[in-house]
């Protein structure tokens, strides 16, 4: 998720390490804090791949450490290409991962953001399918007390509620302006 926010960001302009540590925090929102021991990792990483590269700035300090930039690379490009198209099938950061594919829906073709929306449309069918069948099994499972079956029911129900919503949010809002553009 934080490779593909990245290198999505780069293909626009060069960015500075604190930009992405602002921003990327302003994606997750406030629940959820990305420190700078995953920032920099992640960008030496990037950069020892070949995907960035680090354009560094003259220095006005006295220590001689100037601000790091960074940009992409060709390989970089293909990488973001590669994880825009892509859908892990266990990533438990579906939601945020979508979000960040959905800005950056202006750096790929719209064959892509097609997939991009039926995929994620799929995946959260398949939430809506899994969260009532299993409400219908927990209904039935008489070892289960009732004040814990209504909590799970209840759960349930919220993940299902959650799913159907986007589902609708989605079909209504997103391939609607998309098929429009056609």
């Amino acid at each position: 998720m934080y490779e593909l926010f990245l290198l999505g960001k780069l293909i626009g302009r060069p960015w500075h390490g604190y930009e992405f540590h602002q921003v990327i925090n302003s994606v997750v929102g406030p629940a959820r804090q990305v420190s700078w021991g995953t920032i920099y990792p992640l960008l030496q990483r990037l950069e020892k791949a070949g995907l960035i590269q680090r354009l560094s700035e003259p220095s006005d300090k006295e220590d001689g450490r100037g601000r790091q930039r960074y940009s992409i690379t060709q390989k970089g490009k293909q990488r973001f290409l590669q994880l825009m198209r892509s859908e892990p099938r266990n990533d438990p950061n579906y939601r945020e991962t979508f979000r960040i594919k959905l800005g950056n829906f202006s750096r790929v073709d719209i064959e892509t953001q097609r997939g991009i929306i039926d995929r994620y449309l799929n995946r959260l069918s398949s939430i809506s399918s899994h969260t009532k069948a299993m409400s219908e099994l927990v209904s039935k499972v008489p070892e289960i007390n009732e004040s814990e079956r209504r909590n799970i029911l209840l759960a349930l129900a919220h993940d299902r509620f959650l799913a159907e919503s986007e589902i609708k949010w989605v079909r209504g809002k997103l391939q609607q302006d998309l098929f429009a553009r056609k």
